[in-house]
């Protein structure tokens, strides 16, 4: 199994992804609204893969076709013939439809499972209808099969192991029912459970180590999003999002507001407290904006230092002051002393601007319009909410 640097669990917030890799996950599950966001990155990073190993195993049995009329007397191979072009090879053609149509995309694992079930249940047939005749053919097919649905088909572990149960439980009671020789059905039976056991262990592993790269790539994401103190966004996914609402605005003719604050006399605070209470400070006050954003395109972060932004989408402009001065409650009701200010505990200054994108106009204006904002409200005195006029540019 993959190894995790403690350093990488140490910096990452705490999250779904986080806690999976802590507590483990050795039956391969994890809680139900990860294990969606797993099952969707486990489909979408084997399409390519599925695709392929549905064309390889339709050319196989295409093989198996000519090979059982060439070799087989006919009364045999008008069975296993029909078998493999009726029920093998269509079920197959379903799995490249699946992965090719975007609309049958969220049911190609079910599309992957079927085939699986009707592969391992059809070559158990093709066995047993020779074995009917009192024909033995080659057995070694079913244990590739075996091996492919374990390795090769794409299927997560659970579902691969049910379809070879299913297939496993039907090789037995076809010989049982059609293999007149005990030694052979004991060979054969042996065999069968062998490969599943192989198969079984190979493929527990290969999906325990597909969930770590998956909780991995998440925290390695989230640690290049958020800023590593407080939790928020950091400023670079700040302009990402920025841009990305500022398009959505100017699709929709929806306005934008942008808050930005920042927490009064900070580097008295840190010179007087010493930088771990401030930190603890920046934290305390994170929390309390980090409720600010609500809505799914609403966003907060940490712009620097002890200066923090807030991103709201379509707000109603008659209530941006209000909402400043819900934060400006909510961070004195920490209580933070700080004996350096004038109110003695901490607060913070809050510039706020909103405005309606204009093709041409830049989101950048926006963000320096609520900075503008936010030197009025400390220069007047701090502790307050300033809400500018709307950007003249921008309406």
């Amino acid at each position: 199994m993959l190894k995790i640097d403690p350093e990488l669990l140490n910096n990452a917030s705490p999250s779904p992804h986080r806690r999976a890799l802590e507590q483990g996950y050795r039956w391969l599950r994890f809680e139900d609204g990860l294990e969606q966001q797993f099952h969707d990155f486990y489909i979408q990073g084997h399409v390519a893969r599925v695709r392929l190993a549905a064309y390889v195993c339709i050319a196989l049995f295409i093989m198996f076709v000519i090979l059982d009329l060439a070799t087989l007397p006919a009364f045999v191979s008008i069975r296993t013939v029909s078998i493999r072009i009726a029920l093998i090879i269509p079920s197959f053609v379903v799995v490249l439809l699946a992965s090719y149509r975007a609309a049958w995309r969220p049911y190609l694992g079910t599309a992957v499972f079927s085939a699986a079930l009707v592969t391992g249940l059809s070559t158990v047939a093709v066995i047993g209808s020779a074995l009917d005749t009192g024909y033995q053919i080659p057995y070694e097919g079913i244990l590739l099969v075996a091996l492919f649905i374990y390795l090769i088909a794409c299927l997560e572990w659970r579902r691969a192991l049910l379809a070879n149960m299913v297939t496993l439980c039907a090789f037995v009671i076809m010989e049982f029912t059609l293999q007149t020789d005990p030694r052979a059905r004991l060979y054969q039976i042996v065999f069968m459970c062998a490969a599943n056991g192989v198969g079984a262990y190979g493929a527990y592993f290969l999906e325990h180590s597909i969930r770590t790269t998956f909780l991995v790539n998440t925290l390695l994401h989230e640690l290049a999003a958020l800023d590593g103190l407080t939790g928020l966004s950091n400023r670079r996914t700040l302009n990402i999002h920025l841009e990305r609402v500022w398009r959505q605005a100017l699709r929709d003719r929806q306005t934008v507001a942008i808050a930005m604050i920042d927490i009064d006399y900070f580097k008295r605070y840190n010179d007087r407290y010493g930088h771990a209470r401030g930190d603890a400070a920046l934290k305390a006050v994170a929390d309390v904006i980090a409720v600010q954003a609500r809505r799914p395109l609403d966003l907060t972060a940490r712009y620097g230092g002890e200066e923090f932004a807030v991103i709201w989408y379509n707000p109603i402009p008659g209530e941006l002051q209000a909402m400043g001065e819900v934060l400006t409650a909510a961070v004195a009701a920490l209580r933070i002393e700080h004996s350096d200010s004038d109110l003695g505990s901490l607060s913070v200054s809050i510039g706020v601007t909103i405005g309606l994108p204009c093709a041409g106009d830049d989101a950048a204006a926006l963000l320096r319009a609520a900075d503008q904002a936010l030197y009025q409200a400390k220069h007047q005195g701090r502790n307050q909410v300033v809400v500018s006029e709307p950007v003249a540019a921008l309406v």
